[in-house]
């Protein structure tokens, strides 16, 4: 018995840290993630996401036992029931996909007021365990502005937009300063479709636009209608916005597009286990005056951008000094 005990104590000292493995792993961060309709795959909020998750997994050594992700099928009862799983489940950080979990997010942040919760894509959720990864819009609108009115020859662009979403009229204003600060004759229009951007697309056509800013995403009758005019002779241009609207990612919409202001949803995924993993949450100012905290994505933080595709030398240079003059403050956006 004195000899087992001397070669458990040698062993002991000869590997001290033989037991750190478990302990390591028992003390991970339990992280859920519930994507939106599709989950992986979707072509927007979800894989983009995804490519953070990836990111961060690996970089943090976190198994799928460590992450658990879920995909709703787009009910707000089933959001619910998904989040409310997981916090069951105890994981330390539950993450929403997209702005559709607002009302989910917002729900099961009251009923679990002592769980931290994160929606990426969204400053709708007035809660202080809710953390909001929003985007800003205000930027990407003006350098799209600027963009449009570059790649038009006939002196026409138009803006595409959804009278559903709140900050519309601010990415419309900003959309137009951009174009206005690029070439002052050149002409604004603006609609806003329902159901389907195809009767809007053909008015703008009709007007002479040849160059269109989509901040419309409900579904892919842009790239639809793009295709009808363009075998009518009718040849438009296109800047969108990733990763919501999925139709980009199609081989039509190559034809037309010049660029899309991308939103990183891969880097506000990254942000947000950084912080979990530090035992931290992010709680900075999105709207302050109205209880939305989190973080606000813009070019300073490399969170949103305007990516040239197919757009013409003069637009991407004068984009780039664009760029560079709001971070230095001399252009202001309109906020």
């Amino acid at each position: 018995m004195a000899k087992r005990s001397f070669i458990f104590l040698l062993l002991l000292s000869l590997f001290p840290f033989a037991t750190a493995p478990a302990q390591a792993a028992q003390s991970k961060i339990k992280i859920g993630i519930v994507y939106d309709v599709g989950g992986r795959g979707d072509k927007s909020y979800d894989d983009a996401a995804a490519i953070g998750i990836d990111a961060a997994k690996k970089k943090f050594g976190l198994s799928d036992f460590d992450v658990r992700e879920l995909v709703t099928t787009g009910i707000d009862f089933d959001r619910e029931n998904r989040v409310e799983f997981l916090v069951k489940a105890k994981y330390d950080l539950v993450i929403g996909i997209g702005p559709s979990f607002n009302q989910a997010m917002t729900f099961m942040s009251e009923k679990y007021p002592e769980n931290q919760f994160a929606i990426v894509g969204s400053s709708g959720v007035e809660s202080l365990n809710v953390s909001c990864m929003a985007f800003g819009m205000n930027e990407g609108s003006y350098l799209a502005g600027i963009m449009a009115a570059l790649n038009s020859k006939n002196g026409k662009v138009g803006y595409l937009g959804d009278s559903d979403n709140p900050k519309n009229d601010l990415a419309l204003r900003n959309f137009q300063a951009g174009v206005k600060s690029a070439a002052k004759k050149v002409k604004v229009f603006a609609r806003n479709p329902n159901t389907s951007a195809d009767a809007d697309i053909t008015n703008l056509a009709g007007q002479g636009v040849d160059v269109i800013f989509a901040n419309w995403s409900r579904n892919s009758s842009v790239i639809t209608s793009l295709t009808k005019l363009a075998k009518a002779k009718k040849s438009i241009k296109l800047i969108g916005v990733r990763p919501e609207q999925f139709f980009l990612a199609t081989k039509d919409a190559q034809k037309f597009l010049i660029g899309y202001v991308n939103q990183r949803f891969d880097l506000a995924v990254i942000d947000l286990f950084t912080a979990a993993v530090a035992n931290k949450t992010i709680t900075e100012d999105v709207d302050a005056a109205n209880g939305v905290f989190g973080r606000k994505y813009n070019l300073a933080n490399n969170g949103v951008d305007l990516i040239a595709t197919n757009a013409d030398q003069a637009s991407k240079s004068a984009v780039a000094k664009a760029k560079a003059a709001i971070l230095a403050k001399n252009i202001k956006v309109i906020n």
